[in-house]
């Protein structure tokens, strides 16, 4: 009999884009690595509260930190985690995951925050919510616990920029950056714009 194989765990997962990135830097070269498993059976039966102890005490067991847990318009929990590496890095580079859990299980999907920080600014290099995940209000609980971080390390300003390769959903995201306090700046014509946060409560201002 053929032995089917398992879904990588999250911790195979992890070592495994290590390594593709070191071989072909941030390129995506297998497409099908970003497959969605189904969901894993929770560790008790419609316990979705238990479950949420369970993988905080799990991802923090590893190093890591969940910095924000709420629910969405469906009913899922949806836990904001921070990867922690330990290089001496991680308060530069920050990168949020997602764990969603819900009465049919626990999904890890690719939707990933990618930040960098200096000098209490902080520049988005990417906000990933793609496909059926869109508009289930991951990117929005994302944001909350980015702003967490962000009131957390007294971030003065929070910068980032819209290409081109976004501009078929402009309008959902100059909703989405407009709605958590963004100034957007547009350039329809070339298909770029700007987004920025001040943080008015430390007094910042854009300039």
């Amino acid at each position: 009999m053929t032995k089917k194989n398992d879904p990588l765990d999250e911790k195979s997962s992890k070592q495994l884009a290590d390594i593709l990135k070191d071989l072909f830097g941030d390129s995506d070269p297998f497409p099908v690595l970003k497959r969605e498993y189904k969901p894993l059976p929770l560790k008790k039966k419609g316990d979705i509260e238990y479950e949420v102890r369970w993988h905080t005490t799990d991802l923090e067991k590893d190093g890591h930190k969940v910095i924000h847990v709420a629910q969405n318009r469906f009913g899922e929990s949806v836990m904001i985690y921070r990867l922690m590496y330990g290089d001496g890095m991680d308060d530069v580079n920050i990168h949020l995951r997602v764990k969603v859990i819900s009465k049919d299980g626990v999904k890890a999907p690719d939707s990933n925050v990618h930040v960098h920080v200096e000098n209490k600014h902080m520049d988005i290099a990417d906000i990933k919510i793609e496909g059926e995940r869109v508009n289930r209000g991951y990117g929005s609980i994302m944001m909350e616990g980015l702003m967490k971080i962000v009131h957390e390390m007294q971030i003065k300003v929070i910068t980032g920029w819209i290409s081109s390769v976004d501009w078929d959903h402009i309008d959902r995201s100059e909703h989405f950056y407009r709605k958590h306090g963004f100034d957007c700046q547009l350039d329809h014509e070339n298909k770029r714009g700007t987004i920025v946060w001040v943080n008015r409560e430390l007094g910042s201002t854009q300039d």
